[in-house]
């Protein structure tokens, strides 16, 4: 596993909710692919404490129960909006970490994410938002109820 090395999603130094949008975004891009290990590798992690990519996994797709999984999907423009506007942003102050919530789209029905009409769910996470090596960096903290 490449933790806190090449895979990180880094963002520049601004503490602009587009900026941590974007890298939030590219994260649930890596999700939507089925790419579970690269979702770990590219969040930052403290001390060894990380999840392996099939923990990963079971967390977002076990989350809401029920007897079909549920996948993560990049939906409409008009949903991406939607949690866009849910975000929750706070900036770093005096240069310690700042606080970035969103939510993690999940369906049962992903064959067809773009429509307006899948049943769509928000897995809310938050992440840390610290400087590593010049950037930006989203490091896990908790899945939300």
């Amino acid at each position: 596993m490449n933790l806190n090395g090449d895979h990180l999603i880094r963002m520049p130094i601004d503490d602009s909710k587009s900026n941590h949008l974007a890298g939030f975004w590219r994260w649930v891009e890596i999700l939507a692919n089925g790419d579970f290990k690269l979702g770990i590798e590219s969040l930052f992690w403290d001390d060894g404490a990380f999840w392996t990519s099939e923990q990963l996994e079971d967390r977002i797709t076990t989350f809401f129960g029920g007897d079909d999984p549920w996948s993560v999907v990049i939906p409409n423009e008009r949903l991406i909006g939607v949690i866009n506007d849910a975000v929750d942003h706070q900036p770093r102050i005096d240069n310690e970490r700042g606080w970035f919530m969103a939510q993690i789209p999940v369906t049962t029905k992903p064959d067809d994410p773009k429509d307006d009409k899948i049943p769509l769910m928000g897995l809310a996470v938050s992440f840390f938002v610290r400087e590593h090596d010049g950037n930006h960096v989203l490091q896990y903290e908790i899945f939300h109820v």
